[in-house]
């Protein structure tokens, strides 16, 4: 008998592991996609743009594969040591530190923090906007995703989510069903109490229900 129970023990043991991992990493997918919503939301509700730093013209300010969210701006709010977003005649897009500012013609002279010389002097209607704040690291990501490997893994990252809400829906599931067994073992136990075998002490009520038979089996034998 203790065979078909071992596996029980094993998988109440196993479930006692497997769910706080599970609850952690639900928590961790939940906050990941709320972000992600709360900032896509932002982003358009502004009207931001995003970009990814691709070359090192203005690391350390800058570094390397960082995302900026640029905002439009007015040229008259525009100051010295701004750092602007752009396109040039190759409608090339650069983002760089504004170092002049032409109130008559409004040309703009800008350069990079880590450059020796200055950018020829662009328009203001070249200008795509003023950088708000950068993230490091996070526009190496969305240059992935413009690349079949991170569609690729875009794809077995959303299998994976899946694959983890099934999961979890199945060993609560049978977490579910455990706790209904447990709930019936007093039952059981109880069931098995009325048939005692012999030797065994007897609970009160079958003393009095064996003293009642015979009782009756004697005042049988006095009618006969």
């Amino acid at each position: 008998m203790e065979y078909f129970f071992v596996p029980i023990r094993y998988k109440g043991e196993r479930m006692k592991i497997v769910k706080p991992i599970m609850k952690v990493l639900m928590c961790l997918v939940y906050v990941f996609i709320f972000g992600m919503i709360l900032f896509i939301a932002v982003v358009l509700v502004f009207r931001w743009k995003l970009y990814c730093v691709q070359t090192g013209s203005m690391e350390p300010t800058l570094p390397v594969g960082s995302m900026i969210v640029v905002e439009k701006v007015d040229f008259d709010h525009l100051q010295e040591g701004d750092i602007i977003t752009f396109t040039t005649g190759e409608n090339t897009v650069v983002t760089h530190r504004l170092t002049e500012i032409d109130r008559n013609t409004q040309l703009l002279t800008t350069k990079g923090d880590k450059n020796n010389v200055a950018d020829a002097p662009v328009s203001y209607g070249h200008v795509i906007g003023r950088v708000k704040f950068f993230v490091p690291g996070i526009g190496k990501a969305v240059l992935l995703l413009d690349t079949r490997f991170g569609k690729l893994m875009l794809g077995i990252i959303a299998f994976a989510l899946i694959g983890i809400l099934v999961i979890k829906r199945i060993y609560y599931h049978s977490s579910d069903d455990e706790g209904a067994e447990g709930e019936k073992l007093p039952e059981d136990q109880a069931e098995g109490d009325l048939h005692q075998p012999p030797g065994e002490e007897s609970s009160p009520e079958q003393s009095e229900t064996a003293e009642e038979n015979d009782m009756t089996e004697q005042a049988d034998g006095l009618r006969q």
